[in-house]
């Protein structure tokens, strides 16, 4: 049952590009506490050589990041979508489906025709949702069952 910080939550949120080096450590911290810690897995390891060039975007909710996702162009028309995460007090509230359409703009904006990722299992229904659809079988990742999965894009000439 929703209570009177839920919908305050909603209302305050932000999606937005990470702004200083403070919001960075934060978000590694925190992506580190989402993603990583629960596998027993040492700081660090929530980052990897492509971060540096990357754009990140956060959630933000009265200051606090509670969510973010990594956007990158892996070749010419393909862009990638990584470490998207949401602190589990703040899940099923709309806040990942918010990174990722900020992705998607960011993505569009550039011209790029797909989207890639790498789901895992449990969260293949959200990214369907969001109109990515599943390419080849799944597989082990840290442990965990992932599946790729794709968005096509929109031309410019598509776009009404």
């Amino acid at each position: 049952m929703a209570n009177n910080s839920d919908a305050k939550t909603i209302a305050n949120l932000q999606v937005r590009s990470i702004e200083n080096q403070r919001e960075l450590e934060e978000m590694y911290y925190q992506r580190w506490l989402v993603l990583r810690e629960p596998l027993g897995m040492a700081r660090g390891t929530e980052q990897d050589k492509y971060d540096a060039s990357a754009l990140h975007v956060v959630a933000m909710c009265d200051r606090l990041i509670v969510g973010s996702a990594r956007f990158r162009e892996l070749s010419p028309g393909i862009g990638s979508i990584a470490y998207v995460w949401v602190l589990p007090e703040f899940q099923h509230r709309g806040i990942g489906t918010k990174l990722i359409q900020k992705l998607i703009a960011k993505a569009q904006d550039k011209q790029l025709k797909t989207l890639r990722l790498r789901s895992r299992m449990t969260a293949q229904n959200f990214y369907q949702r969001l109109g990515f659809s599943t390419d080849g079988e799944p597989f082990d990742y840290l442990n965990i069952p992932h599946v790729f999965m794709n968005l096509n894009l929109p031309g410019l000439g598509d776009r009404s």
